[in-house]
C-alpha cells in the first residue's frame, strides 16, 4: 500500500459558528460550504476544560491590527480584512471605532471545554466522493473543532494614572482567578467602584449573549457561572485539505496556495493603513458631535461626513480589487505584481489625496472651535454667514437685516479664515479694540460674521456698524420726502397720512404683511419681485437709471436689439448653486421652491412687506410636477400665521388658461376656506401692449371664476393692477452694456412711472381695503388635513424610533435625547445613498446627509424619485437619565402614534382617496430597512437588533389596526381626523419638531431693506 502523503493542516478561528465535523471549507475565501453526512462513530471527543486569560496593554498610535492582538491565524486575518469572510464573533473587533492608546486594555479569555476530531478509521464512501466533486469551491474539510468560550474585552481606562493602577490591579486579580479556576473571586465594594471608573467597555465573543454585556464585572460573573458547564460554541476549526480525505479527487480547487508570510504581512499592513485612516478620520468627525463648534458649523461638518462616505467608497473599490488579486494568488493564478496593487495604484493615490484634504479640513475645524471659544471670552457672538443665504450683490444690507437686534449699538466684524491668516495682526487688533469698547459699553453687541464658508468673497476685513445705519434712518425720518409718504402722495393729494402710518389701522394687526404670489410658469413672478422692489426704491426713472438696480433674484432673459433684431442673452445677479432659480430648462418653473422676500422700510421697523415667490404651474414636465409644486406651495403657506393678499400674476390677452390654473383656485380655497376670497387680487405683467389693462384675459378670467361657482371673487379696477416688467429689464440691460435709442428710452420712462404708481396703489389697497386672513387652523378641510398629516409623519416616526431606543436603554439607566434643528436651505435625503453611521450610548444611528436639489441632486447622481424632502435635521445627545419613571406613559404614546398613523393612512387612501401611498407605513418600513442595513455593516449591534424587533412588532400593530378599520367598515370622517391631528400635535416631542419646521421656513426668508437714495 502506498504511503499516505503528508498534508499541512490549517487552524481557523470559528468566526462562522455553523461548522461541524465534515463541513467543507473554501480556503480561498475562508467561508464554510455544505456539510457532508457524518456518523458519530467517525468522531472522537476529548473533554479538555482548559482556561487561558491574558491581559494586554494598548499603546499610543498603535496600528489597529486587532486580529493579530487577539491571535487570529495569519491567512484568516487577511480574509477578514478583505471582507472575504464575514466578521462575526471575536473578529468583529476590527470594527472597534476608537483609536488605541496607552490607556486601553485587552482582556483575552479562552475556555476550551472539549475537542472533537475525525477518527483515523474513517470509512470513505463513494457517495461522499461524488458529493465532493460537485463542490468545486471546497479546498478543505473541517477535521477538528474546539468548543467553549472565546472572549475579547476592550477597555478604555480614564486618563488618570492613579486610577489606572487601581484598575490594573483588579483586572490582574480577575485574570489570575480565571486562569487558576479557583473558587469564585469575591470583589469588594471598593473593587466594584474601581471597575466603574472604566469609561468604555466593548465585548466581542463567540457567544451572542456576552456581546450584550457592558461591564467587565458582568463578563466575569458569566464566565465564573459557566466554567464547569458543557459549552458547545465553536472556537477553532482544524482544516485538512480535501485530498487528505479523498486522494483521488482531481479538480482545480484542490490546489490551494498559501501566501508567503512576508507578502501576507505586507498586505495586512496596507489594509490596516486603509482601515486606520478611515477610523481616525471618522473618530475626528464624531469628536465634534455635541461640541460647541458643531452647533455653529453643523452644515460644514455634515458636508465632511459626506466626504468621509465618499472616501469609504474609494476604500471599498481598493478592497474589491485586492480581493480578486488575493483569490488569484491562492488559486495559483498569475496576477499583477504587488507594487502595482498598493501605493502606486491610481486608486490609492486618489484615496490618499482625499484623505489628506479631509484631515486638513478637520484640523481647521479644531482651530475654529478654539476661535469660537476665544471670541466668546471676548464677548463676541459667532455667526456662520453661510447659514444666512447672502448673495454677493447686496450682502451687507441683507446681513444687517438678518442680524437686526433691538439694541441699536451693534458692531459686526466681517472676515474669513483666509483674510485672518493674511492679516493676523490686524484681526487681533480689531478684536482687542472691540473687546475694550465692550468693557466701556455693556450695551454694545459684538458679532463675528464668519464668511469662510460663504459664497460671498470679502476683499478685506470690515466692520459694519448698525448704529450708523440707524442714525441715517433718523435723519431720513426728518425728511418730508420719505419713500412711503411718496407712495401716499401719488395716490391721493387730499390725504396727508403716509401709507406706513396706516399700518396701525385695524385692518393690519401683524408685523408682517404677507402677499402670496401665484402664476403660471413663465409669467414673470420672480422678475415682478425684482421690479417691485425697484419701483419702491426709485420713485423716478432718473433715479433708477443713475443707480445699480436691486436684483434679489438672478434674472436671465433674451432681448431683441438693433436694426437687425439680434437676440441677446441678458443676465444679472448671483448665478451659483446657492440661488433658488434654474434658467437652464425652458418651459420648466424657474423658481424651485417657495421663498419669502421681506422688505423692511427704513422709517418704520415694526412692519415688513413679505412677498412669497412660488414655483409656477403649467410646468412642461407635466401634471405630476404641477402637483408637486402645488403641494410645496400649500405646505409652505400652511405654516404662516396669516395672509394679507393672494396675488395671481397673469399676462394680458391670454387665449386660454392652463388646466392646473383652475385646480390652483380649488385647492387654495379648500385649504384656506371661503373667507380668503376677499383677499384675492390680480396683477398683470407686460401690460404696456394692452395700454395697461387686463386685455382679453379679463373676460376669460371672469368666465372661469363663474364656472367654478365662485362669483364672489371680484375682478374690478380696485383689485386689478397692471405693470410693465420691461422697464426693469431695461435697467438690467443697461448694466450689460446694451444701448437704446431715445424713443425706446421714452417708452421705458413712461412705463416706469406707471408701474411705480401701480405699486403704490397696490400697497395702499392692501392696507386700506383688505382684512387679514388668519390661518389659525379653524377651517377644517380635506386638503388641510392632508398637509397637516404629511407634515407630522416624520416627527411621529422619529419620536417613535427614539422612544423605542430609550425603552431598551432604560435597563441600563441610560437614554438618548433627540434634538431637532432648522435648516437654512431646502434639502432632501437620498434613499439610495449610504447614511453616515455613528454610535451613541452603544446604539448605532444612521445620519442621512442632507442633499440639495436643483432639478437634479447636487450631491449624488441618484434619480430625483429617490429623494425625500426634509424640513429639519436631527442631532442626538447621550444622557445618564433613565425614562423608567415615564415608561408606561411613553409606551402608551408609542401605541397612540402607531394607531394614529394607521388612521391617517386609512383616511387619505381609502376615505378621502387623495393619496396613493400609505405615508406612515412607508416611513416605518424605511426605518426597519435602515436599521437592518446598520446591523449588516456594524457588528456591535445587539441594541439595534432589539430595536428592529420592536419596530417589526409595531408594524404588526399598524397592520392589525388597518384590518380592524377595513373589517368594521369604520368610516373615519374629517372631524375625527382633525381631532387626531390635534392630539398628535399636542405631544411635546412632536410639537418641538413641528416648531422647528416653521423655523426652517423663517430661515429661508430673504430680507431686504428699502432705503432712500
Amino acid at each position: 500500500m502506498a504511503k499516505k502523503p503528508a498534508f499541512v493542516f490549517l487552524n481557523r478561528t470559528a468566526i462562522d459558528p455553523n461548522g461541524c465535523i465534515g463541513t467543507l471549507y473554501d480556503g480561498y475565501r475562508d467561508i464554510l460550504c455544505e456539510k457532508l453526512p457524518w456518523i458519530e462513530e467517525n468522531k472522537l471527543t476529548d473533554v479538555i476544560k482548559k482556561p487561558q486569560c491574558i491581559i494586554k496593554k494598548g499603546k499610543n498610535n498603535q496600528h489597529g491590527n486587532f486580529l493579530q492582538i487577539i491571535n487570529i491565524p495569519e491567512g484568516l486575518r487577511l480574509s477578514i480584512l478583505l471582507r472575504l469572510a464575514e466578521n462575526n464573533g471575536i473578529s468583529s473587533i476590527i470594527d472597534y471605532p476608537y483609536p488605541i492608546n496607552d490607556y486601553n486594555r485587552f482582556l483575552l479569555y479562552s475556555y476550551v471545554y472539549e475537542k472533537e476530531q475525525i477518527s483515523d478509521k474513517i470509512n470513505k464512501t463513494q457517495n461522499m466522493i461524488k458529493l465532493v466533486k460537485s463542490t468545486a469551491a471546497a479546498t478543505h474539510i473541517i477535521a477538528g473543532i474546539s468548543y467553549g468560550i472565546d472572549i475579547v474585552v476592550v477597555l478604555q481606562l480614564p486618563f488618570e494614572n492613579t486610577i489606572v493602577k487601581e484598575i490594573d490591579n483588579v483586572l490582574q486579580r480577575i485574570c489570575t482567578h480565571l486562569n487558576n479556576q479557583q473558587n469564585t473571586l469575591i470583589l469588594s465594594s471598593d473593587d466594584e467602584n474601581t471597575l466603574e471608573q472604566i469609561t468604555n467597555t466593548m465585548v466581542y465573543s463567540n457567544i451572542p449573549y456576552l456581546i450584550q454585556l457592558s461591564t467587565i464585572h458582568d463578563v466575569y460573573l458569566y464566565i465564573d457561572d459557566k466554567k464547569n458547564q458543557s459549552i458547545h460554541h465553536p472556537i477553532m476549526y482544524t482544516l485538512q485539505p480535501i485530498k487528505w480525505l479523498f486522494p483521488d479527487i482531481d479538480h482545480p480547487s484542490v490546489n490551494f496556495n498559501c501566501l508567503s508570510s512576508e507578502l501576507d504581512t505586507e498586505i495586512e499592513q496596507y489594509l490596516i493603513y486603509l482601515s486606520d485612516t478611515l477610523k481616525n478620520l471618522k473618530y475626528s468627525l464624531d469628536f465634534f458631535n455635541n461640541r460647541l463648534v458643531y452647533n455653529n458649523i453643523e452644515g460644514q461638518i455634515r458636508e465632511k461626513q459626506h466626504q468621509w462616505l465618499t472616501l469609504f467608497e474609494k476604500c471599498e473599490h481598493i478592497i474589491v480589487r485586492l480581493r480578486k488579486w488575493i483569490i488569484d494568488i491562492r488559486k495559483n493564478r498569475t496576477g499583477a505584481s504587488k507594487n502595482d496593487q498598493f501605493f502606486n495604484h491610481v486608486e490609492h493615490k486618489k484615496f490618499e489625496t482625499s484623505a489628506k484634504i479631509l484631515q486638513e479640513d478637520l484640523d481647521d475645524f479644531k482651530h475654529k472651535e478654539q476661535l469660537i471659544i476665544d471670541l466668546k471670552n471676548q464677548h463676541f457672538e459667532y455667526c456662520n454667514v453661510s447659514e444666512l443665504n447672502l448673495n454677493k450683490s447686496n450682502y451687507k444690507k441683507t446681513l444687517l437685516c438678518k442680524l437686526k437686534i433691538k439694541n441699536e449699538n451693534n458692531k459686526i466684524l466681517c472676515t474669513n479664515d483666509t483674510l485672518n491668516k493674511k492679516n493676523t495682526a490686524k484681526i487681533n487688533n480689531l478684536r482687542s479694540q472691540l473687546a475694550e469698547e465692550y468693557k466701556d459699553n455693556k450695551n454694545l453687541c459684538l458679532i463675528y460674521a464668519d464668511f469662510s464658508y460663504s459664497s460671498v468673497e470679502l476683499k478685506d476685513i470690515e466692520i459694519l456698524i448698525t448704529s450708523q445705519m440707524n442714525n441715517k434712518e433718523k435723519n431720513n425720518q426728518k425728511r418730508t420726502s420719505s419713500i412711503m409718504s411718496k407712495i401716499n402722495t401719488s395716490i391721493s393729494t387730499e390725504s396727508k397720512t403716509s401709507t406706513l402710518q396706516q399700518l396701525s389701522s385695524s385692518s393690519i394687526t401683524n408685523e408682517n404683511i404677507n402677499i402670496l404670489l401665484l402664476g403660471e410658469t413663465g409669467v414673470g413672478k420672480s422678475t415682478f419681485i425684482n421690479a417691485f422692489v425697484n419701483y419702491l426704491k426709485f420713485q423716478t426713472f432718473e433715479q433708477a437709471q443713475s443707480n445699480t438696480p436691486v436684483v434679489l433674484i438672478p434674472v436671465s432673459f433674451l432681448m431683441t436689439i438693433g436694426d437687425n433684431f439680434e437676440e441677446c442673452l441678458v443676465k444679472f445677479g448671483d448665478f451659483d448653486t446657492l440661488n433658488n432659480e434654474d434658467f437652464d430648462h425652458p418651459g420648466e418653473s424657474v423658481t424651485q421652491h417657495c421663498r419669502t422676500y421681506e422688505f423692511y422700510f427704513n422709517d418704520n421697523d415694526n412692519k415688513k412687506l413679505c412677498i412669497i415667490d412660488t414655483p409656477g404651474f403649467g410646468d412642461t414636465r407635466g401634471i405630476d410636477q404641477d402637483d408637486l409644486n402645488m403641494q410645496d406651495i400649500l405646505e409652505y403657506i400652511n405654516n404662516l400665521t396669516h395672509l394679507n393678499a393672494i396675488c395671481f400674476l397673469l399676462k394680458p390677452n391670454t387665449s386660454e388658461f392652463h388646466t392646473f390654473f383652475r385646480m390652483c383656485f380649488i385647492q387654495l380655497l379648500d385649504l384656506l376656506g371661503p373667507n380668503v376670497r376677499q383677499n384675492i387680487i390680480f396683477c398683470f405683467t407686460n401690460a404696456r401692449s394692452t395700454f395697461y389693462t387686463p386685455g382679453d384675459t379679463g373676460p376669460l378670467l371672469k368666465t372661469m371664476l363663474k364656472s367654478l361657482s365662485i362669483d364672489d371673487i371680484s375682478l374690478k379696477k380696485m383689485n386689478t393692477f397692471c405693470f410693465d416688467n420691461e422697464s426693469f429689464r431695461y435697467l438690467v440691460a443697461l448694466q450689460n452694456g446694451i444701448k437704446f435709442n431715445d424713443d425706446e428710452e421714452h417708452d421705458y420712462k413712461e412705463s416706469w412711472s406707471i408701474s411705480v404708481k401701480e405699486s403704490n396703489r397696490l400697497i395702499n389697497y392692501i392696507h386700506k381695503n383688505l382684512m387679514e386672513c388668519h390661518l389659525n387652523n379653524q377651517w377644517i378641510s380635506i386638503k388641510r388635513a392632508q398637509i397637516e398629516i404629511s407634515h407630522m409623519i416624520r416627527p411621529m416616526l422619529e419620536t417613535i424610533l427614539n422612544c423605542l431606543r430609550n425603552i431598551i436603554l432604560c435597563k441600563i439607566n441610560k437614554s438618548i435625547t433627540m434634538i431637532s434643528k432648522a435648516i437654512h436651505r431646502p434639502a432632501s435625503i437620498c434613499l439610495s445613498c449610504k447614511p453616515y453611521p455613528f454610535q451613541i450610548n452603544n446604539f448605532w444611528i444612521a445620519r442621512n446627509i442632507p442633499h440639495e436639489i436643483l432639478k437634479k441632486c447636487l450631491i449624488c447622481s441618484c434619480p430625483i424619485e429617490q429623494h425625500i424632502s426634509i424640513h429639519y435635521v436631527l442631532n442626538y445627545e447621550y444622557s445618564n437619565k433613565s425614562i423608567n419613571n415615564q415608561l408606561n406613559e411613553i409606551k402608551n404614546m408609542i401605541n397612540q402614534l402607531c394607531f394614529a398613523g394607521a388612521e391617517f393612512d386609512y383616511f387619505l387612501v381609502h376615505i378621502a382617496r387623495i393619496s396613493k401611498n400609505d405615508l406612515f407605513l412607508s416611513g416605518l418600513i424605511r426605518m426597519i430597512d435602515e436599521e437592518n442595513k446598520l446591523c449588516q455593516n456594524q457588528k456591535s449591534n445587539h441594541l439595534n437588533l432589539q430595536l428592529i424587533k420592536e419596530l417589526i412588532q409595531l408594524k404588526y400593530q399598524y397592520e392589525n389596526r388597518i384590518e380592524e378599520l377595513k373589517f368594521n367598515q369604520q368610516l373615519i370622517d374629517l372631524s375625527f381626523i382633525d381631532k387626531q391631528i390635534t392630539i398628535v400635535r399636542a405631544y411635546p416631542l412632536i410639537e418641538i419638531q413641528l416648531d422647528t419646521m416653521k423655523q426652517t421656513q423663517k430661515l429661508m426668508t430673504e430680507p431686504y431693506e428699502i432705503s432712500q437714495n
